[in-house]
């Protein structure tokens, strides 16, 4: 049976982040980095560092070992890609020993100034991280897909006993420090996990109409499973990792034959609780419509008092989401597709 795939979903395999902002004393191009570590498909393994600029773009580094893709886009960082290069990133280090972090990275940048960031922590104090959808949507112009980056395990780096030194052409960086105590700790602004996940859902990179004959009422690409209960009928999407699924289902199933109004829910970790929205079809001729919006947004699960403050419902965590819209238009005479998403945040 040849069933269409009304959208794409994208996994990419960003194993690790840590994010370093120096926004109140900036430098005089960045004012933040965010140190990757990837590994999979179609990357290969190592790190990429993101640079975010003054004027709200963003360079980005890849690593020799990776594998470079220049045409890739990078549209969901508020005013999209200045430049991307390869270069060698060295001294990476992205590691938890004893309950502390130790971050490191070296390179040089696209004005050939020598950038060296080490951050240690030293501290016999235990600390209670939390699972964050991070709001990396939130303030992009021109989204080419929902990203939903899952960050198990996220914390702060504690100020107390901590080393830091980050240097850009030898002069010293002062990294933003967090206003208030989390877990009777001070902490310095800079984040990590040490686990993550980024879907990219309805990526509309993919503009191409996409019918396929399927293999017991599934289409698989990768580690990403489509399940159909009829023609043109999605019920779910899987995305299959080493140890655990993250599971997309639609009720009742996404059926392109009639118009229909339906829910969704992005289901990951139980610990990271889920995405909900609807959808919504409708058949014009030779024409589907397809409307989708995560209107109810993320469903955060706390588990700590700060959590509780942190993820209540009306959060930008919890509500980003919400402001993202979906449509699509298919022609299935012609075999055309045009899609797009629509930030209203």
């Amino acid at each position: 049976m040849k069933c269409i795939v009304p959208f794409i979903v994208k996994y990419s395999p960003i194993k690790k982040l840590a994010i370093i902002p120096f926004e109140k004393n900036p430098d005089e191009i960045y004012k933040g980095f965010e140190l990757q570590y990837i590994s999979g498909e179609p990357y290969g393994t190592g790190y990429r560092i993101i640079a975010y600029r003054n004027d709200d773009y963003v360079d980005v580094y890849d690593d020799l070992s990776l594998e470079f893709n220049k045409d890739e886009k990078f549209d969901v960082a508020l005013n999209g890609l200045h430049q991307h290069i390869q270069t060698k990133i060295s001294d990476s280090i992205f590691e938890m020993n004893n309950n502390c972090e130790r971050l490191s990275f070296s390179f040089v940048d696209i004005n050939n100034r020598r950038i060296n960031f080490s951050i240690e922590e030293f501290t016999s104090k235990k600390s209670t991280p939390m699972n964050l959808l991070a709001p990396i949507g939130y303030g992009t112009k021109k989204p080419n897909f929902l990203p939903l980056f899952f960050l198990y395990n996220f914390d702060f780096i504690r100020r107390n006993k901590s080393k830091i030194n980050c240097f850009i052409d030898n002069k010293k960086i002062s990294v933003d420090k967090f206003p208030l105590p989390m877990n009777n700790q001070f902490r310095y602004y800079a984040r990590f996990s040490n686990q993550c996940d980024l879907l990219e859902f309805a990526n509309t990179d993919s503009l191409s109409f996409l019918e396929v004959e399927l293999d017991n009422n599934s289409y698989k690409k990768d580690n990403i499973e489509y399940i159909y209960d009829g023609q043109n009928s999605l019920s779910e999407i899987v995305v299959y990792l080493e140890k655990r699924t993250i599971n997309m289902k639609f009720s009742p199933s996404f059926n392109m034959n009639k118009d229909l109004e339906g829910i969704f829910k992005i289901s990951p970790d139980k610990v990271m609780g889920y995405i909900e929205g609807i959808y919504s079809i409708k058949k014009e001729e030779d024409k589907i419509i397809i409307k989708i919006i995560p209107e109810n947004g993320w469903k955060a699960i706390p588990n700590s008092f700060v959590t509780k403050m942190i993820l209540k419902p009306n959060s930008i965590f919890c509500r980003w989401s919400k402001n993202y819209d979906f449509t699509e238009e298919i022609d299935i005479k012609k075999k055309l597709v045009k899609s797009m998403w629509k930030n209203n945040n």
